[in-house]
């Protein structure tokens, strides 16, 4: 079927009423801190504010009070088929929308993100290629979004990835300027030939700079993709049905997260692509956005990472990459040998079970809150 025959105006506006159903039955998962964060930014992108502009506090509270009433008329509701060129498929059947867009510039995007929430979007494609034996698409303008927005996904050899979640994801991360990251992300940026401080105080004469950097960060970062493609630890559907069973549960996090390791130091994954290419500035970026879950599941990394910005030694961080796989593949394994021995009994007596003896003994639970662990 020609692309010529579907109506796009009409996709669009189905797939963004799909996306509002969503966030009017997810909204919830989110702490309020990362629902603000989560709305601001889908506020710049409805109004189309570049990330590193601020819209006016009045106007942003009055549409978040408008899309909260929107979200009480659409709650509980199922997300709609899609009718396009006269079939009726369903909003999580991203193929075989996909099949119907070919030879157009347009690319659909649909899957269940953490605590299994739906997520959807249709962007503009820049860009196609064969890597590593995947698909790689990279969309720029977003037609339809919701509420979750990431970098990257994967669904079988197909990479989607979004060059404005990245450049809003870089740019919160310099708004917020954590201290425990700081230093790591004013040399990520100074790889570039960008000032941190120069951004934050100019971000509109560095605009070029910075997104000329996202997407190179945003070329990186695919090797994540690629590496989770090739962790091999969780046999059939066991995953999906981990995740599922325990959807929005400290299980789900440390499941995703130890996924997250593996794909990032397995061989041909994240870290083994940044040490053979000398990405200096993945590196800090890496260091930089390694959230507090991962920090204490993966130790070495982020002290390598500090040291290498003092001592360049690539044969440090090969190390750590080493460590973190071993230790990331002995976790995986433990959780499912948990996982699978209590399973019978039920979700909750599996959950109870990988808690107490898979992730109470790394002290998380002393560490984090679990409303914390997904941010």
């Amino acid at each position: 079927m020609s692309s010529m025959s579907i109506d796009i105006s009409s996709l669009q506006n189905q797939v963004q009423l799909n996306c509002h159903i969503s966030d009017a039955n997810y909204s919830g998962t989110f702490s309020l801190c990362m629902l603000l964060l989560r709305l601001r930014n889908l506020y710049k992108w409805e109004v189309d504010m570049p990330p590193w502009q601020e819209p006016p506090q009045g106007e942003l509270l009055q549409w978040v009070e408008n899309r909260e009433n929107m979200w009480l008329d659409l709650e509980g509701r199922s997300p709609e088929p899609l009718e396009v060129g006269g079939e009726s498929l369903d909003s999580l059947e991203a193929s075989q929308v996909n099949a119907l867009l070919a030879g157009s510039d347009l690319h659909y995007g649909a899957g269940l993100v953490t605590g299994m929430k739906p997520s959807y979007f249709l962007g503009r494609v820049v860009e196609k290629r064969l890597q590593e034996g995947m698909h790689v698409c990279i969309v720029d303008q977003e037609l339809a979004r919701d509420i979750f927005s990431v970098p990257l996904m994967r669904q079988g050899d197909l990479i989607m990835g979004r060059r404005r979640s990245m450049a809003t994801l870089l740019w919160d991360e310099i708004l917020e300027l954590r201290a425990s990251s700081a230093r790591a992300l004013a040399f990520a940026f100074d790889c570039h030939g960008l000032n941190l401080h120069r951004l934050l105080r100019q971000p509109g004469s560095c605009r070029d700079g910075f997104l000329r950097a996202c997407d190179a960060e945003l070329d990186t970062w695919v090797y994540h993709e690629i590496g989770e493609s090739l962790v091999d630890v969780f046999p059939g559907d066991l995953w999906q049905r981990i995740v599922s069973e325990q959807a929005g549960t400290l299980v789900e996090f440390f499941a995703r997260t130890v996924r997250d390791i593996l794909a990032d130091t397995c061989r041909g994954g994240l870290l083994d692509h940044v040490i053979k290419e000398r990405r200096s500035s993945s590196l800090g970026f890496y260091a930089a956005l390694t959230r507090p879950l991962s920090r204490i599941i993966y130790p070495q990394i982020v002290p390598a990472v500090q040291d290498f910005m003092q001592n360049p030694d690539w044969k440090r961080i090969e190390e750590a990459r080493r460590t973190g796989y071993q230790q990331g593949r002995e976790l995986a394994l433990h959780l499912l040998d948990i996982y699978q021995g209590f399973r019978e009994e039920g979700p909750e007596k599996a959950r109870d079970q990988v808690i107490e003896r898979v992730v109470r003994p790394l002290g998380i639970l002393d560490s984090l809150e679990s409303e914390n662990l997904s941010e």
